[in-house]
């Protein structure tokens, strides 16, 4: 990892996605939905067979493709880092029981 990699130690998973780059913008949204549903059912079969070592890999892949979909939405590395700061500082710190109060009481998980 160079110290120029916005995406810190994501950057060589995005990398190894640019090859796919053309194929990735034209997907539509719910190709992202539908691959981290399929993300989680491959985690759960894993931590399933007691094996999270292979359940954490996928919960890597998920990041991956989260990182695909912002690619999508046309943001490069740079754009992604800032927004993760932000979102971070500006809806995450401080406020984290919150949002896990908020999704039991709204949402019942």
């Amino acid at each position: 990892m160079h110290m120029t990699d916005p995406l810190g130690p994501f950057q060589p998973m995005w990398d190894a996605w640019d090859e796919a780059h053309e194929e990735i913008t034209r997907k539509p949204f719910t190709h992202f939905r539908r691959a981290v549903d399929i993300q989680f059912d491959e985690l759960d079969e894993h931590l399933a067979r007691g094996d999270e070592a292979a359940a954490a890999r996928e919960a890597a892949d998920v990041i991956s493709i989260a990182l695909n979909l912002m690619r999508r939405l046309g943001h490069g590395p740079d754009e992604i880092a800032e927004i993760v700061r932000s979102r971070a500082e500006h809806r995450m710190k401080g406020q984290a029981l919150a949002i896990l109060d908020k999704y039991q009481q709204v949402y019942d998980i």
